[in-house]
């Protein structure tokens, strides 16, 4: 008796959604259009499944607020684009139907998908294969594109936001050789999440002028240049005031192998290839790995405002927090750009200072000779340019340890044209650097494959330095009993932007999650009350009696 009402409750959860949303077909087997009459089985004008279109354009001409518009199998070569807009809580939606490919490609498709001044639309489940360039997004808020995949695209750039509204979503794509598979230009609200970036002849994922968005759980694999790319905006491309790239969440990320690029450049030296190139304001970049690249993290300074060219985008450079990522073997010899695990290479015009790096661990990376030094150091982990300067940074309680595991050169700065151990680095910046310890981190995988990269040969076994050996962020200003608490420096936490999660936290012994951020005051709501005393540690929720140093928190 039980199998006849399931059905029942089945057909009538099916006819309320339809009944709040309306659902059309796209078949290029079709004759002629359907008007209620469409027969999914027969792909044909004889059956009650509802009305479908011969043709996308003619689908997408009828798609209104709520509408579903699901796309039979088959091959595409004329340009997608969605001409209405949905609504809040009604978005027009274009998918594959069921497990059907859906594929556009051809040499005219230059974009594949257009979308201009177009709001509350998904794209999902489409596959774009061998076409100039992916897609085009301008002017437009709220729109997702999901569980698609791309590959093959030659104009610049593959996927091409400009002057972006709020609320894109990117999530589970795989992107594949393109010029840069990802760029997105201003907006607020964005999340770049559960992606593979692989090959790209310039960078995987950039962020020009971008505010209060996230990218995490992300692969991001280039043999070629760079992996991702965090910027303001060009004035040659960006016609109002130029805007800063402001706090950006960067999570759990997987960035590389990009150094495996012999033979790609026929003899001639190889571009600048970093896991990230980097110039942000008050961005967060924790629990990632970085590891099989040219370089690891480039903290970069260059242009000026009212300059020519790309300026200014890489001039603002402040108020960052680093922390709890794992850079690891990176650098290769004989390259531009080779090494070490993180650069500061900005110029006399950059603003670069209140960057602070915790709790990381910068293991076995290396540096030769190339644009930071005259001369091959391979036990370098960290370097500073010309202009850099260690007063605009702080290097608190991370593992800073060569492959050798000795007491070797570490840290290096070009304008001195000279190296110093972690201790000597320490007693002569004082204010600076602190707390940093050295020794094998003793990944469970005691070499890590990175020419394919797992987060779990990462985790720490129970005999390494780095178990509970991590700072906390920081500390509670006065004592009470509220789910309002101020902190010392708010910099370290997110709310999530209301697009993820906010923070789970503990504050002494107690945990809550953060649900908003005043970064002027530094206050912090929680989602409930809770007691702490005053200086009391405030950091993200860890395991053991203090945060573990590097990526993976692991006892």
């Amino acid at each position: 008796m039980k199998k006849p009402y399931v059905l029942l409750l089945f057909f009538l959860l099916l006819n309320s959604f339809h009944s709040n949303a309306q659902v059309i077909y796209v078949d290029q087997q079709l004759k002629t259009d359907c008007t209620g009459n469409y027969s999914i089985s027969n792909r044909d004008c004889s059956g009650f499944d509802g009305d479908a279109y011969k043709t996308l354009e003619s689908a997408a001409k009828v798609a209104t607020a709520g509408t579903q518009v699901l796309i039979r199998g088959g091959v595409f070569n004329k340009q997608f684009s969605p001409q209405n807009s949905g609504e809040e809580n009604k978005y027009i939606t274009f998918e594959n139907f069921g497990d059907e490919v859906v594929q556009f490609t051809g040499d005219s498709l230059a974009p594949a998908l257009w979308i201009d001044q177009k709001d509350y639309i998904i794209i999902k489940g489409l596959k774009f294969l061998d076409c100039p360039q992916f897609m085009s997004i301008k002017s437009s808020s709220h729109i997702t594109v999901e569980n698609c995949y791309f590959e093959n695209s030659t104009l610049f750039e593959s996927c091409q936001l400009k002057t972006m509204g709020d609320y894109f979503v990117f999530r589970n794509n795989i992107v594949k050789n393109g010029t840069d598979l990802l760029s997105i230009q201003g907006g607020s609200f964005h999340l770049v999440e559960g992606n593979t970036f692989h090959t790209a002849s310039h960078t995987c994922l950039v962020f020009m002028g971008v505010h209060n968005s996230a990218i995490r759980n992300n692969i991001l694999i280039n043999p070629i240049q760079k992996l991702l790319e965090i910027f303001a905006t060009r004035d040659r491309e960006w016609s109002d005031p130029y805007r800063k790239s402001e706090h950006i969440l960067i999570e759990n990320n997987l960035f590389g192998p990009n150094s495996q690029r012999d033979g790609l450049y026929k003899g001639k030296t190889a571009p600048a290839s970093w896991g990230t190139q980097f110039a942000g304001v008050k961005c967060i970049m924790r629990n990632n790995i970085f590891a099989g690249c040219d370089g690891g993290m480039d903290f970069c300074g260059y242009g000026r405002v009212g300059g020519d060219g790309d300026s200014p985008e890489a001039v603002f450079n402040f108020s960052n927090r680093t922390y709890n990522n794992t850079v690891y073997s990176n650098g290769e010899r004989g390259r531009y750009g080779s090494g070490p695990g993180v650069v500061m290479s900005h110029n006399p015009y950059s603003e670069q200072y209140d960057n602070i790096f915790m709790n990381n661990i910068f293991y076995a990376n290396r540096i030769f000779k190339d644009a930071h030094t005259q001369r091959d150091v391979p036990s370098v982990q960290i370097a500073y340019s010309s202009s850099a300067n260690p007063s605009e940074t702080r290097f608190y309680n991370n593992n800073v340890t060569p492959q050798s595991d000795k007491n070797e050169v570490v840290v290096w700065m070009k304008k001195k044209n000279m190296g110093y151990t972690l201790d000597a680095f320490e007693q002569a910046y004082p204010d600076y650097n602190r707390n940093n310890i050295q020794g094998n981190p003793q990944f469970i995988a005691k070499q890590p494959n990175v020419k394919k990269l797992e987060r779990s040969e990462y985790g720490l076994t129970k005999d390494s330095p780095c178990v509970d050996a991590g700072a906390f962020l920081t500390y509670a200003i006065g004592a009470d009993q509220n789910n309002v608490l101020k902190v010392g420096d708010p910099y370290f936490f997110s709310d999530g932007f209301n697009i993820v999660e906010g923070d789970m936290i503990r504050v002494g012994t107690e945990e809550a999650q953060v649900l908003s951020i005043d970064y002027d005051t530094g206050y912090l709501i929680l989602n409930k009350k809770i007691q702490w005393k005053d200086k009391a540690p405030v950091s993200l929720i860890y395991k053991g009696n203090a945060p573990d140093i590097g990526a993976v928190e692991s006892y």
